[in-house]
């Protein structure tokens, strides 16, 4: 339900005439799709990995790299993809740690996007429950809309009852853990006010996409659900 999972998806259905190469890299693994073999390879070390891109690179193929910021502080290496003809997309948190010296360096574009809404989860649900009776979806759709309301839009939490348990109870500490002048500042009118923030507590908050007056995209955060608060 990642966006980096989306991505893939989209790349390995694109064109393979333009795009003979697709690369999900998490930290030092890399899995390394060849459109034209129809195969995958899994390199467990990053020299190794930018060696394999050089030599495909070499060779003439095209291909799109999907970095996924695995850990906290593990950025890709600016020289990670090759040099011309292969595109890269780092996929983060709002930790600019994460991101933000390989942003600048090849002065890459930020895309924002927000948290999935009631109807994208709706339809996650029907396809990971398709070919279930009606009232088994149903029943199954209850319980992870129920799970929205207490926790927000966070796939990672919503689809499976011990994960939803797990961080309700994390939820409620971070809540007990914040001052009352810090929960007045950030959780008012109603759960739906938005502040600023670059490295915003996962457990709290979910990611909103904004505009400023200027017309540029802003990152803001919100509440993970109308239902968090003191």
């Amino acid at each position: 339900m990642a966006a980096s999972s989306y991505l893939l998806y989209q790349l390995l259905h694109y064109d393979v005439e333009k795009l003979q190469v697709v690369v999900h890299c998490f930290g030092e693994d890399a899995y390394v799709f060849d459109r034209t073999t129809k195969t995958v390879t899994r390199y467990m070390d990053e020299i190794i990995s930018e060696s394999v891109l050089d030599g495909l690179w070499q060779c003439g193929m095209k291909g799109y790299i999907i970095y996924d910021v695995a850990r906290k502080g593990t950025p890709p290496d600016t020289g990670f993809a090759p040099s011309t003809g292969w595109g890269m997309i780092v996929v983060s948190s709002p930790n600019l740690d994460n991101y933000d010296k390989w942003a600048t360096q090849l002065k890459a574009s930020r895309i924002i996007m927000n948290c999935p809404d009631e109807m994208d989860v709706k339809a996650m649900c029907a396809w990971m429950k398709r070919g279930l009776e009606p009232d088994k979806q149903a029943g199954y759709w209850g319980m992870v809309k129920k799970h929205m309301e207490n926790v927000g839009p966070i796939p990672r939490y919503i689809f499976d009852a011990n994960e939803f348990i797990a961080h309700s109870a994390a939820v409620e500490d971070a809540l007990e853990g914040i001052k009352s002048r810090d929960g007045e500042k950030h959780f008012t009118h109603g759960g739906v006010r938005l502040w600023d923030s670059e490295d915003p507590s996962h457990k709290l908050v979910k990611v909103v996409r904004g505009r400023i007056v200027e017309g540029a995209e802003v990152l803001l955060n919100a509440p993970i659900c109308a239902d968090i608060g003191f």
